[in-house]
This record gives structure tokens, C-alpha cells and sequence, in this order.
């Protein structure tokens, strides 16, 4: 997944949401264009998508002009986060569009105006969000819609997943509120027990499901999602940087893990350990921990195997298998000696994918050794061409000649007819432990020693992390803004007191 900036603007909102997670800061000002803009170009380095966030970046005089900026910059994706209203204006719409916004985030907390609304503080809020939804579609725009989860909409979320289908939003996400801010000060008003939103939430997700709209759920840990683990939304976010009043967080995920987000005792046990995030640190700090009880089965280390179809292989039983190598050799899987195997399916000697995966292994193949792990590979090629294969670049593990496919097909590591390059680890019960469903061909050897260290690793830490925001030092000027060739473009006739 492409790199992604969340570019916090300030503090400025027409909305004054009951459960928003700045609700202390809103109304304190909005960073300068020429810091916004510096922002930008820096993160550019390392980013190639960009999301513009507020608290509503469109009231900011100068949002086309940010937009532009985006768009000459190079950032290939370019979002809005949105409460909506002013996408209520199709020439505000067209605006957008045109300076380079080119996806929608917008806030909708519930199916009827009541709700929605008294949510927000602002009448006449719903209104205006679904008619900017309406708006965007009508222009070919993606919209991925954000939903807080409260207290007050929790049994209207099924109802809203449907309004989301009637309106064809792209995807929804709904999100469990962040106690900071407003959240924190109506925090026994607004924020619901988890265990109480798990069932509704639930059935929101399948009905978005069933009429085929991605959607997901946001800061729920893996044990309140039982049977819908695939729709937790840390599975989704791309690598991000967080930017805001001169300061970035590198990496938003590890910041939740290790700073926003806490487990507990119990979690040790549990097969999501190695992975899952747990709840927002502020919720049991108010509610306690009761409610979070381990999940048994086989431990998941990656993301990727929760949304890839081999997910219920994990702890079962490795099929059987008996294949000739190109070393002259006919290899029996009980045979196969070793801690760990390593059974790495993949395309066609002499590919270069595959050939930088073979090397790669090769390489690490003495660290793998000294690991307790036998490497073995497969491949639907017969056994002179691994022969080849295997001389000419002087691997000295077997690759194994699966021509019918059989073996594949056994471990569903086909798809489509076409074989899925694919690692699966087989721990010392020969049950399959893990798959490593998209291998990195140029650091393979690092991967798997990494999951095998992963599994034998203890429970993470329960301490709270380092920090890790880092100054950044910006530096604007009127030259670096002016030499990007952009003319402000004027909104004011959209910012009306309504």
C-alpha cells in the first residue's frame, strides 16, 4: 500500500460534534498556507497520497488553493475528510474536483436528521451531507463515509448501513469513538460499551457485505468481532504519517500500538496477541477491562492472513505430500526434518520474481538452518528444469516438482488457475501455523526468520511506549509557496452563516 500524509490543517469547524476527539482545540486557529503548503512538500518525500483533515478544511480560505498545491506536488490520491456541508454546493463540488481533489470522506453518524444533527450540534447537518453525497456521486467521485459510533446511534447503525447502499457510497467505515476532546467530556453521554455495539455493528457490516460495499469497523479489538475479524479497519490503513502545528508522527501504526491503544494481562493468551491493537487507552481507563477476554485457536502474527481466504488453515493439519525434487530426489512431507518447514510455493524457475526469491533464500539459508527451519521449495515445473534451476544459481534446497498441481490445490495456494506465490510455515506439529501471503522475493529469508521469532517471541510489553512524535523543522516562504504557480481560489460566497 502507497504511502499515505494526514495533513492536519487546524482547528476551525461549522460543526461542533458531541463526540469529536479535538473538541478542546476546536475554534483556536488554522496553520498559515505557507506552513500548510511546506507541510506538504516535505512529506511529499516520503508519501504519495495525501488526506487533508481540519477540523473542516474546507472553511479554510485558502482549501483550493491547498488542493492545487496537492495535485502539483504529485500526490497521486487525494482525499478530503469532510463534514459535508459545503459539498452541499455543487459549485463548491466542481471546485474541488477541479483543483485536484479526487476522493471524499465525509461524516454521516446516522439515517435520520434527528440523530445525525443532535450528534453534530448543527441543524440542518444531515441535509446537507447527503446532498453533497448525492453531489459527489453525481460527479464520479469516490466517497468512503466515516461513522462515529455513540451511544445514541448504536441500534440505528443496520438502518444506516442501508441509507449508505441506497446513496452508493464506495465504503464505510464505522468508527469507535476516541475518548479525547468533546468524547472525554460527555464521555458517560456518548461513548457506548463495546460489548453492547459489537451486535449492531456486526449486522451493519453484513448487510454492507451482501450488497457487495467494502465497509469496516474502526478500533474494535479482534475479540469483540468474533466471525468478522476481516472487517476490522487496522487491517486496511495505509502506512501513515501524522502532520500537524510543526510536528509528524512517522508511523501511525506503531504509534497506536504502542502509545493510543493498550492491552491487558488476559490478552497473553489470546491468538490476535501478536497483532491486535486492543481498545483506546482513555475507554478502560473509565469501564475497565472485563469486557476484552482472549480468543483461543492458533496464533495470527499478519494482517494479510486475516483477509486472505487460507485464514481457517491456520492450525490445521499440513495435507500430505510426496513430490520428486530437481536433485533426483523423492521428498516425503514426514519425512522432512527440522523445528520448522518452510514451504515456499512459487511461479516458474527463471522468472524474475522468482529468481530474486530463490537468492534471497539461498542466502539466508544458513540463518534458516540454525533456526530449526528446513526450506523447501514448489513449483508446477518438472524436475530438469529445477535441476537448471537450481545449478545455475547454486541453490542447495530442494525444489520440488508439483506438475499436476495437487499439492497446490491442497493448500488452496492456487487461485484462478494460477499459483499464488506463497510461504507456509509448518511448526513442529506439522500443523500450519502461518502464511506469508505476499512475500517480499528480496528479503524472503528475513520474513520467515522474523515469524518464526514472532511465534516464539513471549507476550508484547503492556507498558506504554516511547514517544514518537518528532519536531519537524518547517521553514515557509513566500517564494516556495509562489513557485508552485497556484492562484488562490475564492470560496467566500460559500462560507454563508446557515
Amino acid at each position: 500500500m502507497a504511502r499515505r500524509a494526514d495533513i492536519k490543517t487546524g482547528y476551525t469547524c461549522n460543526s461542533n460534534c458531541v463526540f469529536c476527539v479535538i473538541g478542546d482545540k476546536l475554534f483556536t486557529g488554522d496553520r498559515p498556507t505557507a506552513d500548510v503548503i511546506e507541510e506538504m512538500k516535505l512529506s511529499r518525500k516520503t508519501c504519495d497520497d495525501i488526506v487533508f483533515t481540519g477540523a473542516e478544511v474546507t472553511l479554510r480560505p485558502d482549501f483550493f488553493h491547498l488542493l492545487e498545491a496537492g495535485r502539483r506536488l504529485g500526490y497521486r490520491n487525494i482525499q478530503v475528510q469532510t463534514n459535508g456541508r459545503l459539498f452541499a454546493y455543487p459549485d463548491f463540488c466542481e471546485k474541488a474536483i477541479k483543483a485536484g481533489a479526487n476522493e471524499f470522506a465525509p461524516s454521516l453518524h446516522a439515517p435520520i436528521a434527528k440523530v445525525h444533527d443532535g450528534l453534530t450540534r448543527s441543524q440542518g447537518s444531515f441535509g446537507q451531507i447527503i446532498t453533497a453525497i448525492k453531489n459527489l456521486k453525481s460527479m464520479g467521485q469516490r466517497i468512503v463515509t466515516n461513522t462515529v459510533a455513540a451511544k445514541q446511534n448504536v441500534k440505528l447503525l443496520p438502518d444506516l448501513a442501508r441509507l449508505f447502499i441506497e446513496l452508493k457510497v464506495d465504503q464505510f467505515q464505522i468508527a469507535f469513538p476516541h475518548p479525547t476532546g468533546h468524547a472525554a467530556t460527555y464521555f458517560n453521554a456518548v461513548v457506548p460499551r463495546m460489548k453492547d455495539l459489537a451486535g449492531p455493528l456486526q449486522e451493519a457490516l453484513r448487510i454492507g457485505e451482501a450488497a457487495g460495499v467494502p465497509c469496516m469497523a474502526e478500533a474494535m479489538p479482534y475479540c469483540m468481532m468474533p466471525g468478522h475479524e476481516r472487517f476490522v479497519s487496522e487491517l486496511f490503513i495505509p502506512p501513515t504519517e501524522i502532520v500537524y502545528d510543526g510536528f509528524v508522527i512517522p508511523d501511525y501504526k506503531r504509534d497506536r500500538m504502542e502509545r493510543g491503544k493498550t492491552r491487558f494481562p488476559q490478552c497473553a493468551t489470546c491468538r490476535f496477541e501478536p497483532m491486535c491493537e486492543g481498545p483506546w487507552r482513555e475507554y478502560p481507563e473509565m469501564l475497565g477491562s472485563d469486557e476484552f477476554q482472549p480468543v483461543s485457536g492458533p496464533r495470527v502474527l499478519d494482517p494479510e492472513i486475516v483477509i486472505d481466504d487460507r485464514f481457517t488453515l491456520l492450525g490445521t493439519a499440513s495435507p500430505p505430500f510426496e513430490l520428486p525434487s530437481g536433485d533426483g530426489r523423492v521428498i516425503k512431507s514426514t519425512e522432512l526434518s527440522g523445528k520448522w518447514v518452510a514451504l515456499a510455493f512459487y511461479p516458474e524457475d527463471g522468472s524474475p520474481g522468482c529468481t530474486a526469491e530463490a537468492c534471497s533464500l539461498q542466502a539466508g539459508l544458513t540463518g534458516l538452518a540454525a533456526a530449526g527451519i528446513t526450506l523447501v521449495g514448489v513449483s508446477p515445473d518438472g524436475v530438469e528444469r529445477h535441476r537448471a534451476f537450481a545449478q545455475q544459481h547454486g541453490l542447495a534446497f530442494p525444489l520440488l516438482s508439483d506438475t499436476s498441481g495437487a499439492v497446490a490445490e491442497a493448500f488452496k495456494a492456487r487461485r484462478n488457475g494460477q499459483l499464488r506465490r506463497s510461504t507456509y510455515l509448518l511448526g513442529p506439529d506439522r500443523k500450519i501455523a502461518h502464511v506469508l501471503v505476499e512475500p517480499d522475493v528480496k528479503h524472503h529469508a528475513a520474513q520467515i526468520l522474523d515469524a518464526v521469532k514472532r511465534f516464539e517471541a513471549g507476550p508484547r510489553s503492556l507498558e506504554k511506549g516511547p514517544e514518537l512524535v518528532i519536531r519537524r523543522s518547517v521553514k515557509p516562504t513566500s517564494e516556495a509557496v509562489a513557485e508552485l504557480g497556484i492562484a488562490e481560489g475564492d470560496h467566500q460566497q460559500f462560507l454563508s452563516p446557515e
